[in-house]
């Protein structure tokens, strides 16, 4: 969130789950997304993951993140539950796009803890505005 927003500012994308069958003490994923319209900032822990010991993520290619963290001495998250693994923020850049301009950032791969969740989204659509 924003959904939309102009160059400069800074967005924000939850990384969410719902109903997982599975306790979980580590995940990671990546996640793809348009480095014209996006620079990468952080990743901060979520709601089920702020006593954890670790949530980060790195760019590790143009427009690819890597993301996961570790429960370490902090509780797993319980079988059913639902709030936010991790908050990816970018900072809009827009590159070269004109008003209006849709772009998608998406999850590609779940590992760990989360590996075989099928996600009922895997992407969010952002619209630049100028």
């Amino acid at each position: 969130s924003p959904v939309t927003a102009a160059p400069n500012e800074v967005v924000s994308l939850s990384v969410l789950i719902k109903g997982n069958t599975k306790e979980l003490r580590v995940f990671g994923l990546e996640m793809a997304f348009d480095p014209r319209m996006f620079q990468f900032q952080e990743v901060r822990k979520g709601t089920l993951t702020a006593g954890w010991t670790a949530v980060d993520g790195n760019e590790v290619g143009s427009g690819s993140l890597r993301v996961g963290g570790f429960s370490g001495g902090g509780a797993a998250i319980p079988v059913r539950s639902e709030g936010a693994l991790a908050e990816i923020r970018f900072k809009v850049t827009g590159g070269d796009y004109g008003n209006g301009q849709q772009t998608q950032v998406c999850v590609k791969q779940y590992t760990d803890d989360l590996a075989g969740f099928q996600p009922a989204s895997a992407c969010s659509t952002f619209t630049l505005k100028k």
